[in-house]
C-alpha cells in the first residue's frame, strides 16, 4: 500500500505572508490541525501546527528558549495582550526554524510509519518530485491504513 492510496487530497494550505490570525481561523474553520505552508506555486516551504502555533504564544515568567521561538512575558503582562500582540506576526516567524519532513505519493505505508514514529509528527504534508504539496496525511490516516490493509483481511 503507498501514500498516495489513502492521502488526503483536498489540502487547505497557507501562504508565508499569512498572519497568525489568518491561520488560526483555516485551522478551526476547516477542523484541521495543521497546514502545509507553500510559496505562489504551491511549493512546499514548511508545515505550520496547532502546536506551533501554541509555542510560538506560550507565556512565561522568564525568557526561554524554545526550538520555534524565544519568548519574554514582562512582569504583569497577560496571555491576552501577548496574544494580541501576536496576532498579525506572519506566518514565515512561526516556520523558520522548522526542519522540513515530507513524503512521497509512491512512499510505502511503512516509510510513512516509519517517520510518524521517529519524529512524533501528527500530519506530514505530500509532494510530488517538483515539491508541489499534493496531499496530507495523518496519524488517523496511517492507523485507518493499518486497520485495512491487515486487520480487515483478517476477519
Amino acid at each position: 500500500m503507498l501514500v498516495k492510496d489513502f492521502m488526503i487530497r483536498e489540502v487547505y494550505v497557507a501562504r508565508p505572508d499569512f498572519t497568525l490570525k489568518e491561520i488560526l481561523r483555516i485551522l478551526i474553520e476547516n477542523k484541521v490541525g495543521g497546514v502545509p505552508v507553500v510559496d505562489e506555486q504551491d511549493k512546499l516551504l514548511g508545515m505550520v501546527t496547532d502546536g506551533d502555533i501554541l509555542r510560538y504564544l506560550t507565556p512565561a515568567e522568564e525568557a526561554i528558549m524554545g526550538y520555534f521561538t524565544y519568548i519574554t512575558v514582562l512582569p504583569g503582562e497577560e496571555l491576552d495582550e501577548k496574544v494580541t500582540s501576536k496576532m498579525h506576526d506572519k506566518v514565515s516567524q512561526i516556520i523558520k526554524n522548522k526542519r522540513i519532513t515530507k513524503l512521497s505519493p509512491e512512499d510505502p505505508l511503512d516509510e510513512l510509519i516509519k517517520v510518524l514514529s521517529k519524529h512524533h509528527f501528527k500530519k506530514i504534508p505530500v509532494v510530488d518530485k517538483n515539491d508541489k504539496v499534493v496531499g496530507i496525511i495523518s496519524r488517523g490516516d496511517a492507523l485507518r491504513a493499518l486497520y485495512k490493509e491487515f486487520v480487515q483481511k483478517l476477519e
